[in-house]
């Protein structure tokens, strides 16, 4: 490989060799770097500063919110099991520096956990055409569905076509509730931030597409009233980011920046037990 399609440091905070299909765990430096074909020390280099900025964000949630409630009892001291949490989604959610890791290294010490089920660039369809293969031979009690940023991309031309309509999205996260609802999971829905086109376009010119705020609301709209019709929990990130004064997106306009990621974890950790 001569040339890969983004910088070195992004294509292994997203995890891209997961877009690939490879059967690689994310540990697994060495196998990765193989993919990329780099040495293992580049990416080593890379890996320990990720994992700095998610040790100082899951320091700033224990100095705001304290220890983890302690094993085998929630708020009310009542017993309860430590919850394994799956998260569905795209390389927001399939990010190092994202809320996954955040919270596994929250929890640290503690038999809470959160799996990465998610891989870059993934729409809904994409996860369907998947789940039974990957997200259900995982041993998990909740689930954190936080997928519709790439549904929306569309077309940058006249016709604009949406690579998944809204309908369709709507039908997809219709069945990938009920698939896990059948199977006892309780899930969460969180809404899709917004999009910043000039960073974006400036950070992808030639991606030949674009994104459309009315069709990203209306894609916050349907998730917030898929959760109400069907008794689910929602982590409304749209409505939070929307109140925060700070930036919360990544230069490249489309990625959740630290604040971003910050916010969505202090809104799981409302949530879950």
């Amino acid at each position: 490989m001569n040339k890969l399609p983004h910088a070195l440091d992004y294509m292994h905070k997203f995890n891209m060799h997961k877009w690939l299909g490879l059967l690689i765990r994310d540990d697994d430096l060495e196998s990765i770097a193989r993919v990329y074909d780099v040495r293992p020390r580049e990416l080593l280099k890379i890996e320990k500063r990720l994992q700095a900025n998610v040790a100082e964000m899951a320091a700033r949630i224990l100095h705001s919110r304290g220890k983890p409630p302690a094993e085998g009892a929630n708020g009310a001291g009542n017993p309860t099991k430590p919850p394994v949490v799956l998260a569905l989604g795209d390389s927001i959610t399939s990010d190092r520096e994202g809320y996954v890791n955040i919270l596994n290294c929250y929890w640290k010490g503690t038999e809470r956990r959160m799996i990465d089920c998610a891989i870059s660039d993934d729409t809904t369809s994409n996860l369907i055409d998947r789940i039974h293969s990957t997200a259900l031979t995982q041993k998990f009690d909740w689930v954190v569905i936080f997928i519709g940023t790439n549904d929306c991309r569309q077309a940058d031309d006249p016709a604009h076509m949406a690579r998944i309509s809204l309908p369709e999205y709507q039908r997809n996260v219709e069945y990938l509730v009920d698939l896990l609802v059948t199977r006892g999971k309780q899930i969460i829905l969180v809404t899709i931030p917004p999009v910043d086109m000039l960073r974006f376009c400036a950070s992808f010119p030639n991606s030949g597409s674009n994104y459309d705020k009315e069709r990203i609301d209306a894609t916050n709209r349907s998730l917030r009233e898929i959760a109400s019709r069907k008794g689910l929990k929602v982590a409304d990130l749209a409505k939070a980011v929307d109140a925060e004064r700070d930036d919360v997106l990544m230069p490249d306009g489309l990625h959740l920046n630290s604040t971003g990621q910050l916010i969505l974890s202090r809104l799981l950790l409302e949530i879950i037990p």
